[in-house]
C-alpha cells in the first residue's frame, strides 16, 4: 500500500512542474504566433511601398551628405588653382580650367569670367544666377525627402482604412462570439499606421537637417567666388571674348540702314583712313 501512496505523492509533486511546463510551452507558442503575425503584417501590400520609401531615404541621405560636403563643393584644388591663375592674370586659362573641371565653385567662376567683358554688374549677375542654379540642384534632390514624408503617412492611413473595413466585415460575418478576426484586423490597422509614421518622421528630420546644411555650403560658395573677383580688372577685359561668351545681340534691324549710311558717310569724309601715310621724300 505504500507504493501507490509514494507514486501518488510523486505525481502530486510533479503536477506544478507539469503545469509550469505547459504554461511555458503555451507562452512560447503564443510568441511564435505573434512573431509570425508581425512578419506577415510587415509584408502586407500597403507596407511594402513603405519599405521602398525607406530605401530611398537611406540613398538620398547618404548621397546628399557626401555631395554637400565642403571639400566636394569648394574643392581645395579648385581654390588654389583658380587663386594662382587670378594672381597671374591668366583669365583665359582659368576659364578653360573651370570648364574642364566642373564643380560648384568652378561653375560659378566660369559664369563670372564668361560675362566679365560686359562689366562688373553683368559678371556679378551671372555668378548669382550660377549660385542659384547650384542651390536649386541640391534643393530639388532634398525635396524628395519631403515628398516621402508626406506620402508615407497617407500610405499608412490607406492601410488603416482597409484594416477598418476588414474589421467591421469580420464583425458582421463572425459575430461577437469570435473576436479573433476583429483583433487581427485591428492589428493590421495599427501596423500600417505605425509603419507610415516610422518612415515619415526620419524623412522630415533629414529634410530639415540637409536643407540647413545646403544653406551653409551655398553661403560659403558665395564667399569663395566673391573673394576671387575682388579688384577684378573689368576695364581691361572689355573687348576680350571667352569661348562660349560671345554676344549675339546686334543693332536693331530698323536702325541698320541709318548705321550703314553713317558708316558710308564716314568713309567718304575720310577717304584716306585705313591707308598708310606716304613716306617723306628724302632730302638732299
Amino acid at each position: 500500500m505504500k507504493l501507490p501512496r509514494i507514486i501518488a505523492t510523486a505525481l502530486s509533486a510533479l503536477a506544478p512542474l507539469a503545469a509550469f511546463a505547459q504554461s511555458a510551452a503555451a507562452t512560447a507558442a503564443t510568441e511564435t504566433v505573434k512573431t509570425k503575425s508581425l512578419l506577415e503584417e510587415l509584408s502586407a501590400p500597403f507596407i511594402l511601398p513603405l519599405w521602398i520609401c525607406s530605401a530611398v531615404i537611406v540613398y538620398l541621405v547618404i548621397d546628399l551628405y557626401l555631395k554637400t560636403a565642403r571639400k566636394q563643393c569648394i574643392r581645395p584644388v579648385a581654390v588654389s588653382t583658380l587663386q594662382q591663375q587670378f594672381r597671374d592674370g591668366a583669365y583665359h586659362e582659368a576659364f578653360a580650367w573651370s570648364a574642364e573641371n566642373p564643380s560648384p565653385l568652378a561653375n560659378v567662376v566660369n559664369a563670372g569670367l564668361k560675362h566679365s567683358p560686359s562689366g562688373k554688374q553683368a559678371a556679378e549677375d551671372a555668378m548669382a544666377i550660377a549660385i542659384v542654379g547650384e542651390n536649386t540642384n541640391y534643393q530639388n534632390r532634398i525635396a524628395y525627402l519631403s515628398v516621402i514624408g508626406v506620402i508615407a503617412p497617407m500610405i499608412g492611413l490607406t492601410g488603416t482604412v482597409i484594416g477598418m473595413i476588414q474589421a467591421f466585415a469580420s464583425m458582421g460575418q463572425a459575430g461577437a462570439a469570435d473576436p479573433s478576426k476583429l483583433s487581427g484586423a485591428i492589428g493590421h490597422v495599427l501596423h500600417a499606421t505605425a509603419s507610415g509614421l516610422a518612415v515619415a518622421i526620419p524623412a522630415f528630420i533629414f529634410y530639415y537637417l540637409l536643407r540647413n546644411r545646403v544653406s551653409h555650403i551655398i553661403h560659403d560658395l558665395s564667399i569663395a567666388a566673391t573673394d576671387l573677383f575682388r579688384k577684378f580688372p573689368y576695364e581691361h577685359l572689355e573687348h576680350v571674348e571667352f569661348t562660349g561668351g560671345e554676344t549675339y545681340a546686334g543693332v536693331p534691324n530698323w536702325l541698320r540702314p541709318q548705321a550703314e549710311h553713317h558708316e558710308e558717310h564716314t568713309a567718304e569724309a575720310h577717304p584716306d583712313d585705313g591707308q598708310a601715310a606716304p613716306a617723306p621724300e628724302p632730302t638732299a
